[in-house]
């Protein structure tokens, strides 16, 4: 699997958005944009929600887990961002570096061993069309560029 590092002004955060997460740690705009196309692409993607990473879209429990993973680049906030300016603190679009990624979660060890090595195969090859959808989604879209990782 991949995880894609872009930078686009699609994305705008909320004031206190990150009080769901962790400081300066966005992406619910990403993940609600995503959750959307993967949608139109065949999926039933659950509602996004957060995480102390960032933001996650459920895209299946069949066998396993089967997520998107939805964030921004943090370190460069830190180093910006004095603890006075922090509760009124909301980056520009254009400032963020973000990223996204296919998770999973295997099967739980409940599983007789023949049926959990077949859905950890399935899983396995459902993130593989996942993280091409994901790259589909991503380099079609002329308002995000893909970056090197940071």
């Amino acid at each position: 699997m991949h995880q894609f590092w872009f930078k686009s002004e699609m994305f705008r955060v909320t004031l206190g958005e990150d009080e769901e997460s962790n400081p300066f740690c966005y992406g619910r705009e990403l993940a609600q944009w995503l959750q959307a196309q993967f949608a139109g692409r065949g999926y039933s993607p659950e509602n996004a929600f957060p995480e102390d990473w960032g933001w996650c879209v459920m895209l299946s429990r069949t066998g396993g887990m089967l997520w998107l993973g939805c964030s921004n680049v943090r370190s460069s906030l830190y180093e910006q961002v004095t603890p006075e300016q922090k509760p009124t603190f909301v980056p520009e679009p254009a400032s963020l570096v973000w990223t996204s990624f296919v998770g999973t979660d295997r099967p739980g060890w409940s599983l007789r061993f023949g049926q959990r090595r077949a859905a950890i195969e399935q899983l396995s090859s459902a993130a593989e069309s996942a993280n091409g959808v994901l790259e589909s989604v991503l380099r079609s879209e002329s308002r995000i560029v893909l970056v090197p990782q940071p």
